[in-house]
């Protein structure tokens, strides 16, 4: 969008704001990784620990580094449409003994919205980044027994399409407001 995204409202609040009251309701600690602006109360900011290397693995490097907890949920701030049931849900699994929990929709995977046991996934994060990988899905590909969870579970939380929705475009925002006022979001399962 050429621009901080975060501060961008869907209906009366923020994108951030959005995410943040939906990760506080699961979640006994919130990180914000680097960037600037505002963050919530109660949420601490770290810095990517790559200079040069910024972008969401860097960011899931320095999370997963500075979290007190082991099982860590991640989730881009710019998903108006997360459920607070989905993130019970993921982290709930990851419960089952794997490195990861990822939806998958007709998009692809979603490793942004994703639960992650950090113990497994930090080594595997910091060495697709000391090659001078920056994907997260490729970083996802090298981790063994990752959990995949398809649309068919996803429904039990809403429609997948938006509540995995990310807003990179304005097209994006202008499709999350119209859903927020068509009262199309998803709601089910909390």
């Amino acid at each position: 969008m050429g621009r901080d995204k975060l501060p961008l409202k869907v209906g009366t609040t923020s994108l951030l704001d959005r995410v943040h009251a939906v990760l506080s309701s699961r979640c006994e600690e919130v990180l914000v990784a680097g960037g600037g602006g505002r963050v919530p109360a109660g949420v601490r900011r770290i810095s990517d620990l790559r200079p040069g290397r910024q972008g969401p693995l860097a960011g899931i490097e320095a999370g997963l580094l500075a979290a007190r907890h082991q099982a860590v949920f991640v989730a881009a701030g710019d998903m108006p449409f997360l459920t607070s049931g989905l993130v019970g849900y993921l982290l709930c699994l990851l419960q089952h003994g794997v490195p990861a929990v990822v939806p998958v929709s007709g998009e692809g995977s979603h490793p942004l919205c994703a639960a992650y046991d950090g113990r497994e996934v930090l080594p595997v994060a910091g060495a697709a980044l000391d090659r001078g990988e920056r994907s997260v899905r490729g970083m996802i590909e090298a981790l063994p027994g990752v959990r995949y969870v398809g649309e068919g579970e996803l429904r039990r939380f809403g429609e997948p399409d938006l509540l995995l929705l990310n807003v990179n475009s304005p097209e994006d925002l202008a499709r999350a407001r119209r859903a927020l006022g068509e009262g199309t979001h998803p709601g089910g399962g909390g």
